[in-house]
């Protein structure tokens, strides 16, 4: 069985409340993140549509670097989850958010996948590292679906699957737990 964990040695997912919503907007605006309604828009939807949201803290500091979010889940028995950290803290502690929060929905749910939409096929940016390969499965590729800077992206979306996370996840979580 799982444990829905929410921190690990260097970071807490803290659940965010409506209250925070200018904290996380904050978040998504340094970062250039596409589509960001006003302030107010944002603030009066803020949560709308997520089973979870967390701001991301780093422990040493309290200094919030991030939000991680869980979409609705579907009937399917699939999710997505998103997660946005600033630059400087992104290549440390991406891994442990992407870890925490796809084990959150797997302990808290019959969540069966969870989907992450990347950029590009590297799925480096999650901070998986060598269980990447054992943890993510491509499973589409969305050609000229995104528009930021000025281009058409790729979306290239990949799966965590039940079964791989309970063989090689809990085993990437008890590294950091």
């Amino acid at each position: 069985m799982l444990f829905p964990y929410t921190e690990s040695r260097k970071i807490e997912l803290s659940p965010a409340a409506a209250d925070d919503a200018a904290q996380a907007y904050e978040i998504l605006f340094r970062l250039g993140a596409p589509g960001l309604p006003m302030i107010d828009e944002f603030a009066e939807n803020f949560g709308a549509g997520l089973s979870a949201c967390f701001l991301v803290r780093r422990k040493d500091t309290e200094e919030v670097i991030g939000l991680s979010t869980l979409s609705k889940l579907h009937a399917a028995g699939h999710l997505h989850l998103e997660v946005h950290l600033a630059a400087e803290a992104a290549d440390e502690f991406a891994g442990e958010v992407h870890a925490l929060t796809a084990n959150f929905a797997f302990a808290m749910w019959r969540t069966r996948k969870v989907y992450l939409h990347l950029p590009t096929d590297d799925a480096s940016g999650t901070g998986f590292g060598d269980a990447a390969k054992a943890l993510l499965r491509p499973e589409a590729v969305l050609p000229d679906h995104a528009y930021f800077h000025g281009r058409l992206w790729d979306i290239h979306i990949l799966a965590v699957h039940r079964d791989d996370w309970n063989t090689h996840g809990v085993d990437l979580l008890k590294q950091i737990v």
